[in-house]
């Protein structure tokens, strides 16, 4: 039984990882590292000599993994408990999200760049598969050769892209430059709904990385680009990031703050200890994704929806996974309280003075953020889902998506 792994960053090692007992892992970084580099790969992991315990390294190193029925088919067929993280990095960790690469000891590293293989006939197969068969298939499982991990509950695939052809990488040094996320049985017409959240975002002045849907055969795929890679005319370039769960420690079950994890409060303290060269700004924006996802009905923004970029320096990620849950029969609670409330049809006026207080920012200064989003997304998400409808084709959730908002805005501004 193998039981060490590599960590490498920018082709040089930066520790290793050992198997502990019922699938977790010990972390250390390599004495060459700390000398030369000394560079942390989370804020819950700095620099030092000594090896990290099973929890605090296991924590960090399973928030890179698929969750949910992805992780339980995955460990299936490679024939390894689920709950191994190790095996699961073993198989699975040569791109994963920010900048590292994870590989056996005794692995040949290639990190020649540019190498790929073309996945599209086997992508529309893997496709075809889930539309037959949507409790047994899934798409990251399909795609054998795919030796990569990307973290959460919704079916994706990280890719490259290269003129509407997708790839999957050969070597450990051709990372990938999108994510891929299909149609879904259980959520009709996720694709458009994120993909029309994502816009209306960008349109209104959030921050988000590059997003837009594209057909293959007859499937519909949401693409949106990593904003932890750097396309240049030569290569890609891995760029380190961690989630607010890795940074904070948090094992991937308490990414939800009514299960443990962290709620505004304690990603603001982050970001002043951490962040605070931009701190109002971080804060700021917190204020604007919180009204943002109150707006669209989006009540799953949870711990490991917000990222840290680490270079060069540290900063607040783009926003990402932005989509109505609301418009599906689902429970309104949201992932993290505003104020002290969770469910959306209860959140009043003292929440929202509880969560300035929670932001440190003054109430009058979230009363006027929340009137310049309610007065541009007035403005905009109307005619902004008569385009989506028009480019992509009529769909029942754009109706749902205006009724929802229109809604939402009531409620906020009645």
């Amino acid at each position: 039984m193998k039981n060490r792994l590599l960590i490498i960053w920018n082709k040089q090692l930066v520790g290793t990882l050992e198997r502990h007992t019922k699938g977790k892992v010990i972390f250390q970084y390599s004495q060459a590292w700390l000398n030369n580099v000394k560079k942390p790969i989370s804020l819950s992991l700095p620099c030092r000599a000594e090896q990290y315990p099973p929890a605090i390294s296991t924590a960090f190193f399973e928030n890179l993994l698929p969750e949910n029925n992805a992780r339980t088919i995955l460990a299936f067929n490679r024939r390894f408990d689920k709950k191994d993280v190790f095996a699961f990095l073993e198989n699975f960790g040569e791109d994963c999200a920010g900048a590292l690469s994870i590989i056996a000891e005794e692995s040949k590293m290639d990190f020649t760049s540019g190498q790929y293989e073309c996945i599209n006939t086997q992508l529309v197969e893997a496709l075809d598969k889930i539309m037959s068969n949507p409790k047994k298939y899934t798409l990251f499982p399909e795609m054998k050769k795919a030796r990569l991990s990307i973290a959460g509950a919704q079916d994706k695939l990280p890719v490259y892209i290269e003129k509407n052809k997708f790839y999957l990488p050969v070597s450990s040094g051709s990372p990938t430059t999108h994510i891929i996320k299909p149609a879904n049985a259980w959520f009709p017409d996720i694709t458009k709904n994120e993909a029309f959240c994502m816009d209306l975002a960008q349109h209104i002045g959030l921050l988000v990385p590059e997003s837009r849907l594209m057909k293959l055969g007859h499937h519909e795929l949401f693409i949106v680009s990593r904003y932890d890679r750097n396309k240049t005319t030569q290569k890609v370039i891995r760029i380190h990031q961690e989630d607010f769960c890795q940074a904070m420690g948090l094992p991937v079950d308490r990414k939800y703050q009514e299960s443990g994890g962290p709620g505004f409060l304690q990603c603001r303290r982050l970001a002043d200890e951490f962040l605070s060269d931009s701190g109002v700004d971080v804060r700021i924006n917190f204020a604007r994704i919180m009204i943002f996802n109150y707006l669209i009905g989006n009540h799953d923004a949870h711990g490991k929806n917000f990222s840290i970029i680490h270079e060069p320096n540290l900063k607040f990620a783009p926003f990402y996974d932005l989509l109505s849950t609301q418009v599906y029969p689902l429970d309104n609670k949201f992932a993290m309280a505003i104020g002290r409330t969770y469910r959306h049809d209860r959140i009043k006026e003292h929440s929202f003075k509880q969560f300035a207080r929670d932001m440190n920012i003054r109430p009058e200064k979230l009363n006027s953020l929340m009137a310049q989003m309610i007065q541009v997304t007035t403005k905009t998400y109307a005619p902004l889902l008569a385009e989506h409808e028009k480019k992509y084709g009529p769909s029942k959730i754009y109706n749902d998506l205006f009724e929802i908002i229109r809604s939402n805005l009531g409620q906020l501004n009645p």
